[in-house]
């Protein structure tokens, strides 16, 4: 076997890995949402929404560690495959307080609460969607503000903290300590990833 098959071959074998670990990612949450049971319609989407949402946005920040790696691994460029998974991971996360204010019959679900700091990281998810949708729009108009559009779409970190913290503290599905674990693992692999990247810069 040539050096290149050999080198083709370890890409062939790493790609298949992390495929693997996206899929366990999403079935950890998805079999404890199942276990729990769900008791209508509403209840179960407003809830598989949210836990995937959290997933979806986890893979999409995490894929910045392989820019320069993503052609070799993945076969396509990185921004196709973090798009991909940004773009799954908006839509859920857009859908998570539809279906909130649906099955609890209040509006109210979309407006932030900062009359007390525990009451803010409680029901800091509307915040947390708001700054989403800002570092979103940041990156769309990056040929416009080439200067700062990194420096907003970085709004993504404190916005996944912000969502995965009320997730943790106020979602139904947090009662079980596996979940609880694996998102508080998400918001420490998230953040060391960020000082990380800072520190390449420097």
């Amino acid at each position: 076997m040539s050096a290149n098959e050999k080198q083709s071959k370890r890409w062939s074998v790493n790609r298949s890995l992390f495929y693997l670990l996206f899929a366990i990612l999403y079935l950890i949450p998805i079999t404890i949402f199942f276990i729990d049971s769900f008791k209508d319609v509403l209840h179960f989407f407003r809830r598989i929404t949210g836990l995937t949402a959290v997933v979806s946005l986890f893979i999409a920040i995490m894929l910045t560690l392989l820019v320069k790696e993503s052609k070799k691994l993945f076969g396509v460029y990185f921004l196709k495959i973090h798009h991909f998974f940004a773009f799954i991971g908006l839509l859920l996360i857009s859908l998570h307080p539809v279906f909130m204010a649906l099955d609890f019959g209040t509006t109210e679900i979309f407006i932030p609460d900062f009359s007390s700091w525990q009451t803010f990281f409680k029901n800091g998810g509307p915040l947390a969607l708001y700054l989403i949708y800002i570092a979103v729009i940041a990156a769309l108009l990056n040929k416009k503000i080439t200067k700062s559009w990194k420096y907003i779409h970085a709004l993504m970190y404190p916005a996944f903290l912000l969502g995965t913290v009320h997730g943790i503290w106020k979602g139904s599905d947090m009662g079980n300590p596996m979940l609880s674990f694996l998102y508080t693992g998400l918001i420490v692999a998230v953040f060391i990833t960020f000082f990380y990247k800072r520190y390449q810069k420097k």
